[in-house]
């Protein structure tokens, strides 16, 4: 095969590739940095972190885009050169689908190293040090001062302060309501005025509140009760033992997913293995679907294209809860969906009804 014609489509591959990713990537990181300015703004999360945690985020948009954008970009590639009649004079020089993978097979090879790479290093990695931050950002926000007219979430959102204005002295709020989350029951506590006490570097910051009410329970059931204090002191800062917090599994490190035996770590790891895996599916079946194209439309492909890769995606986060539920065995796990998707590959480069085509002349 001539390396002429491989330097040419890869080039062109390469190009389109990159300019999906880019496009996809900007309106995901767009939208997620808007997010994080909203926490910031709302007091849930320090402005300082919103760039770091965007950084990290971005991580794991990649290992999702690529897939999909390598799939559009051979997609548009192979409709472009059915459009321009390119494929006439590739046929002439002997490239069928066949050869046209091997053509391919270089940008693809490199494609599914970075995949594989992102999905068992990189992206873990990446989740980790992002829930690590969060929780240091979290502690951060409940020692910092209380700031009236804003809502403040505490203890990992068990607790929501609202203090509708500053007292007199530093540290003094008025019109202080407290919504707590106790032992599965809901408290409410009102308070006329409330002072923050305490150093942060012994960890016995409080707020004492004065003068008000606890409502415990749901009214109008039996055991809601109403309480009047003088004096109710929470602490904010607290070197107690909290709940173990839920396991965050795509932050697990791959090789401690492969020594554990629970579905939801079998199911994490088969999802990362599937990343690589449905990236070299949704290649092999880029060239089939390529070939059915009315000529009705030039975007005919891509639209084709985002319905099969939105299918096949679809189908494997259902077989991933699945088998993180234990409704499915280990050995079906994710691999059945792959298997569907491969007859379907199979089917559709199996020679077609005429009709099927766009005839050139």
């Amino acid at each position: 095969m001539s390396s002429v014609i491989r330097r040419y489509l890869g080039w062109e591959l390469l190009q389109y590739w990159l300019s999906f990713t880019l496009v996809l990537w900007l309106v995901l990181i767009t939208a997620r940095f808007s997010l994080y300015l909203g926490q910031a703004a709302s007091g849930e999360l320090p402005a300082t972190t919103v760039l770091t945690l965007l950084g990290l985020k971005s991580v794991g948009f990649f290992v999702l885009l690529l897939p999909l954008t390598l799939f559009l970009a051979l997609l548009w590639l192979l409709g472009r050169l059915n459009r321009d009649h390119e494929t006439l004079a590739l046929g002439a020089s002997g490239l069928g689908p066949l050869q046209l993978y091997r053509v391919l097979a270089l940008p693809l090879l490199l494609a599914l190293a970075l995949v594989t790479l992102l999905s068992f290093y990189l992206v873990p990695r990446s989740a980790h040090s992002g829930y690590q931050l969060r929780a240091d950002s979290q502690q951060v926000i409940e020692t910092q001062a209380l700031i009236p007219g804003r809502f403040h979430s505490l203890r990992n959102g068990r607790w929501l302060l609202y203090a509708q204005r500053g007292g007199q002295a530093e540290g003094e709020l008025e019109d202080v309501f407290v919504h707590m989350q106790q032992a599965g029951r809901a408290q409410v506590l009102v308070a006329q005025r409330a002072l923050v006490r305490g150093t942060l570097a012994a960890g016995n910051r409080y707020v004492i509140l004065r003068d008000g009410y606890r409502y415990d329970g749901v009214p109008g059931q039996a055991d809601y009760r109403v309480l009047q204090y003088t004096e109710y002191a929470l602490r904010l800062q607290s070197h107690q033992t909290e709940p173990e917090p839920e396991q965050k599994w795509d932050a697990v490190a791959s090789a401690d997913l492969w020594n554990r035996d629970s579905p939801e770590a079998q199911a994490e790891w088969q999802a990362r293995l599937s990343r690589p895996l449905s990236m070299l599916i949704l290649f092999l079946m880029a060239v089939p679907l390529a070939r059915f194209r009315p000529a009705t439309s030039r975007f005919y492909p891509l639209w084709l294209g985002v319905l099969v890769f939105t299918l096949y995606f679809n189908l494997l986060a259902t077989a991933k809860l699945w088998l993180a539920q234990g409704r499915s065995p280990d050995w079906l796990g994710l691999w059945w969906v792959h298997t569907l998707f491969l007859i379907g590959w199979l089917v559709w480069l199996s020679p077609r009804p005429r009709w099927l085509y766009r005839h050139t002349t």
